[in-house]
């Protein structure tokens, strides 16, 4: 925001001068929206012409947003939008007098190609910005698993320490992660979310580490930040960890150990202050069997480890979960829908939730768009039922192929369970329940 007071005409000459040097779009527009000073690279790009002072800016460009700033009073910055047919980077500041809003001064350039993908892939890496916005109390469900989930993420809080969350795809691991921050000293911090499975590796390197200009061709002038320094302060969060390569896991084993990066292609050491969150739902065990995921790294981001439920574990919150999405759903969908029937959360109950939570509300969406009653019955369940039947069948097969496997193997060993039990890769005890089962 800038003050002003008023000096005469040598203050305007002398600010005219200012914006003519500006590589920057410079505009400036009083309290009643007449442009007061605009230099001339503003004009190239926005094809204004040379007799623009003192004519209002929306008789060029209609719904300017600068009549926002006028009423609000709030700045923003880098915004991107597109003013005939070019895409442009806008920053908007009120001017004040005397507390009081007189005008708006805005600068723009135009964005290249380069910069265009380098917004594009950030916008795709980290759709949640850098900003928690879920508290732990925000997380549906009150089954006692999710309880002990929430009582530990709350102590995990209250430390500097990493964190690994465990956890199928949709069991809610980036909202536990925000949670956390947000009960965290760095609440105030940035909040930086990293899907590493999103990117090919040169591109994961260059985001998290960033680099410096002319590192490589299309390298944006004046090089980078990189991730981790944007999350300086704060937390960054790392799903999918399991995905990451090796070499960029050595260097965030350096990271850990030394609190500090370096651009690609840079000399300087750049210290970070960032607590490190990462989530997986890969087997990271077996991955350090198959030489995939490093153990050392491993260990160093395992010391605080909080596993979730799948949706098949806490069928208790299944109605909590599906009355919140439904007032969610208010707001993106006009419908009547006010309430569930007991047979549809019969089915519910039934079903496996192989995508769990996400794939609930999934499917409640999907309910809710197709009804045209006040409530869900299982004539608007169709679907879930011919899915429920899907599963029964398949589940019966493996079933029947697991006890003939078995019944196999016990007249090939003659008997012998214990050789029986090696070459299922299982201990004898499991062998015996499945037997019992099997009735064999």
């Amino acid at each position: 925001m800038f003050s002003i007071k008023k000096h005469g005409n040598n203050a305007s000459n002398e600010a005219q001068a200012i914006i003519e040097s500006s590589h920057d779009g410079v505009i400036v527009v009083d309290q009643e929206s007449r442009v007061t000073l605009v230099n001339k690279q503003a004009k190239e790009i926005l094809g204004l012409p040379d007799q623009v002072i003192g004519t209002k800016i929306t008789e060029f460009i209609p719904k300017s947003d600068l009549l926002r700033i006028l009423r609000t009073g709030k700045k923003e910055i880098g915004d991107i939008c597109t003013i005939f047919n070019r895409e442009l980077i806008i920053n908007r500041l009120p001017i004040l007098e005397d507390g009081k809003v007189v005008g708006v001064v805005s600068n723009f350039k135009q964005i290249d190609d380069i910069q265009k993908m380098e917004m594009k892939i950030r916008k795709n890496l980290h759709q949640s910005g850098l900003e928690a916005k879920h508290q732990l109390s925000d997380i549906v469900g009150n089954s006692n698993v999710m309880k002990e989930c929430k009582d530990l993420a709350a102590k995990f809080a209250k430390t500097n320490a990493t964190i690994m969350i465990f956890g199928r795809s949709g069991t809610g691991k980036e909202l536990f992660a925000q949670g956390i921050h947000l009960s965290s000293m760095r609440k105030k911090g940035p909040f930086v979310a990293v899907n590493c499975a999103a990117l090919p590796e040169s591109l994961l390197e260059s985001e998290l580490f960033g680099y410096e200009e002319g590192t490589f061709t299309g390298a944006v002038k004046g090089g980078k930040m990189g991730l981790f320094e944007l999350a300086h302060g704060g937390t960054i969060f790392l799903d999918e960890i399991g995905e990451m390569p090796i070499r960029i896991q050595s260097m965030l084993l350096r990271v850990l150990e030394e609190r500090e990066i370096r651009r690609i292609g840079g000399e300087r050491v750049i210290p970070v202050d960032v607590r490190i969150i990462v989530a997986t739902n890969r087997e990271l065990d077996q991955m350090i069997q198959e030489n995939t995921f490093r153990e050392d790294l491993y260990y160093r981001l395992n010391i605080l480890s909080l596993e979730l439920p799948t949706l098949q574990t806490r069928l208790y919150d299944i109605p909590e979960l599906v009355y919140s999405f439904l007032d969610a759903l208010k707001e993106k969908h006009s419908h009547p829908v006010k309430a569930f029937s007991n047979e549809v959360f019969s089915l519910f109950y039934q079903y496996n939730w192989p995508g769990n939570v996400r794939e609930l509300r999934n499917v409640v969406e999907r309910m809710v768009i197709l009804a045209d009653d006040e409530t869900i019955t299982l004539k608007d369940a169709k679907f879930l039922t011919i899915k429920i039947k899907k599963h029964t069948h398949e589940k019966k097969k493996e079933i029947e192929h697991e006890r003939t496997v078995i019944l196999s193997l016990l007249k090939e060993e003659e008997g012998n369970k214990t050789k029986v039990a090696e070459r299922l890769g299982v201990d004898r005890t499991t062998l015996w329940r499945k037997m019992r089962k099997y009735n064999l």
